[in-house]
């Protein structure tokens, strides 16, 4: 009985060994990422046409239209936060309430100076922030 309780107690411990050494294989020391080769890229060439070239005109078109999005997206942010805001402004609101609106005002101010001074890009993000903080705001 004790010759089979020494063999299981070694196979156990001979089992154990093999199994914390077989995770070491796994852990292999890596080559530093700059003496790694540069992956050859796919041909931009061969899959894309080429651009057409644009003349001064159509690019000028093409930067207004743009512009006219970007500005009709600000509009919309704007009018919905500022309607939002104007629900709540004549009621009696709770603290986290006062500040959520507080925070919205100051977005929409932000907003009108970063469209005076031309910042499109953003005046789009401060739109777009005061408007879903708007939202959150429950005033019937």
């Amino acid at each position: 009985m004790t010759r089979v309780l020494a063999s299981v107690a070694l196979a156990a411990l001979l089992l154990t060994m093999l199994a914390g050494c077989a995770h070491q294989g796994r852990y292999t020391r890596g080559v530093p990422i700059d003496a790694r080769p540069t992956p050859r890229q796919p041909s931009t060439e061969a899959t894309a046409p080429a651009p057409a070239a644009e003349s001064p005109s159509q690019k000028g078109e093409s930067n207004a239209k743009a512009r006219q999005t970007l500005v009709a997206r600000i509009v919309a942010d704007t009018t919905a936060a500022s309607a939002a805001a104007r629900r709540c402004a004549t009621r009696t609101l709770l603290p986290d309430q006062e500040s959520v609106f507080d925070t919205v005002r100051s977005l929409l101010l932000q907003t009108h100076s970063a469209m005076a001074t031309g910042e499109y890009t953003r005046a789009e993000s401060l739109a777009r922030k005061a408007r879903s903080l708007a939202a959150s705001l429950s005033c019937p």
